[in-house]
């Protein structure tokens, strides 16, 4: 087979040209989500700088990172500037944008009043600059979502005089997080925020749409993304100081992080998820905020802070949307039950419990890691369908599937990339350039006959590479890892009862084990060859 370069990932399942755009469309999943990724891409003059964004709000281009790294070849120069421009106090700035637009942070008048998104300090305006930056006051998630870009960039670039430079930035924006007032109750031991919907920029007053600073009657309550998020990003923390050679540091991170985690799942937890919000400032929105589950569920899937048994247990309430509600996209609304009415936005308006396709990626990533690959393989075939049959990928549906648009679409095809590459194709990067991965093909899942995966790092070449096939009828698996690593580890999702496995790697029997995740068999090779190919033969 000739080299191919570039990312992507091919199946073989597909029947017809035609009717595979519909029927089929994990072949068709890659490209079209590049296309949502590349529909929010733009290149901003900031001063003498080139300065690239999608999109220019660092949370939505984090999120979309776990998709462009393998397309974009400058993924650095957005948070750099933000990295750069550190407030003395430990805080990021959030957003660029032109001064003329309200989110720039500049002060404007309408009507005779002056009207300024966040407090003076929040804002920074550059002379001979045409943007500004701005930090939503009211955000409580730009510092762990920094350490995730971080962490992501330096995967993808391998430089690590960069890493050595901004781990003290990211490493002061956590301890504004754990340590300011504005943004910490002690009470608890928890980041807090004023009440908004999930991770959301804004209140419950009428005038946030024009002030998102914090009030002093503003009512606070703890987030529970906040705290899975900060959790996660100091794993990642002790992870990049480990591979640094700084140990005590790493070991700090690891031992704040499980106190941390204790108090989340002390007062957040509640036996099936996690509660929307625990409330600080005691305000009646009209629902059972202990029993009221939202989006950043399905992130939390995904941090490392879950056991299987409890990733089931959030799982099975997604899935329990769709069997109350019998919608094709029902199981990926974004705030269940939603509140009667939140900034005049009634049951199923915008992030009041509509239809997320970013939801369905995480929850599609956490299925694959947790024994639910059929239901995994499900999300993504039917959000391909939905994509394939409006000829785009919406930001937000309404309960009929209707596009009611609000927000980036590149987002949602970064999202549903990531779950397609790092939960179907199995590829994780353990440290950085793919020098040390894993490998965890669940094409078994989808009963594809054959599959070609390729994942590159656009911004240094580094490349992943493996080609599948699968003989159903006769009980036959094959692998072949076409790229060289230091270290891979093969994880074969086999086929539901497949008995007795087999394993010859270049003609010769080869040590392996099985491992089970739920009722999951994976086959699984701690070292395996660069350039070698595996046979697995079952019954």
């Amino acid at each position: 087979m000739s080299p191919l370069k570039g990312s992507f990932i091919a199946t073989g399942n597909i029947p017809q040209a035609y009717t595979a755009y519909h029927d089929e469309p994990l072949s068709l999943l890659f490209g079209m989500c590049h296309g949502a990724m590349e529909f929010n891409n733009r290149v901003f003059l900031y001063g003498d700088r080139l300065i690239r964004v999608n999109l220019n709000w660092i949370r939505d281009y984090v999120l979309t990172l776990k998709g462009f790294r393998y397309t974009a070849p400058d993924i650095v120069s957005f948070p750099d500037l933000l990295l750069e421009k550190q407030h003395e106090k430990g805080f990021f700035y959030e957003i660029i944008a032109p001064i003329t637009d309200l989110h720039s942070g500049c002060p404007r008048k309408e009507n005779g009043v002056t009207l300024q998104l966040s407090r003076p300090e929040c804002c920074l305006h550059e002379p001979g600059t045409d943007f500004g930056l701005c930090r939503l006051e009211l955000e409580a998630d730009i510092e762990y979502l920094m350490v995730e870009a971080v962490h992501m960039i330096w995967q993808a670039t391998g430089d690590d005089g960069w890493l050595r430079r901004n781990l003290p930035r990211i490493e002061k924006g956590l301890h504004y997080i754990m340590t300011d007032p504005l943004r910490w109750d002690a009470a608890h031991g928890l980041a807090k925020r004023p009440r908004t919907l999930d991770t959301w920029d804004f209140l419950d007053r009428a005038d946030s749409s024009t002030d998102r600073a914090i009030r002093p009657d503003d009512p606070m309550g703890i987030f529970h993304g906040d705290n899975t998020g900060l959790y996660n990003a100091m794993l990642l923390m002790a992870k990049m100081y480990r591979y640094l050679g700084d140990e005590r540091s790493a070991a700090r991170h690891e031992e704040e992080a499980a106190s941390l985690r204790e108090r989340i799942m002390k007062y957040l937890w509640n036996g099936d998820f996690f509660r929307h919000f625990l409330p600080l400032d005691k305000v009646d929105y009209g629902v059972d905020e202990t029993r009221q589950m939202s989006l950043s569920n399905a992130y939390a899937l995904n941090r490392n802070i879950l056991t299987l048994e409890q990733r089931k247990r959030v799982i099975a309430s997604y899935r329990a949307m769709r069997t109350k509600y019998r919608g094709e996209l029902d199981d990926f609304r974004n705030l269940e039950p939603p509140y009667p009415c939140f900034k005049g936005m009634k049951a199923g308006d915008y992030v009041n419990g509509a239809i997320a396709p970013f939801v369905a990626g995480q929850l599609a990533l956490g299925a694959f890691e947790s024994g639910e690959e059929r239901y995994g393989v499900d999300i993504l075939k039917r959000m391909g369908r939905k994509i394939s049959r409006d000829g785009k990928v919406a930001f937000l549906y309404n309960w009929r599937g209707e596009d009611i648009g609000g927000g980036p679409r590149c987002w949602c095809g970064a999202e549903l990339m990531h779950a397609e590459c790092a939960g179907l194709a199995g590829v994780v990067d353990n440290e950085k350039l793919f020098r040390c991965v894993t490998l965890s093909p669940r094409f078994t899942a989808a009963e594809e006959p054959k599959a070609h995966v390729r994942l590159e790092y656009a911004a240094s070449g580094a490349a992943v590479e493996y080609h599948f096939t699968a003989d159903y009828e006769v009980g036959r698996l094959t692998f072949e890892l076409r790229s060289q690593h230091e270290r891979a580890t093969l994880r074969m999702l086999l086929p539901e009862n497949a008995a007795a496995p087999e394993l010859q790697i270049d003609g010769r029997p080869f040590a392996c084990r099985l491992d089970q995740t739920a009722g999951s068999v994976y086959l699984t090779v701690d070292n395996f060859p660069s350039g070698g190919r595996a046979e697995i033969r079952y019954r």
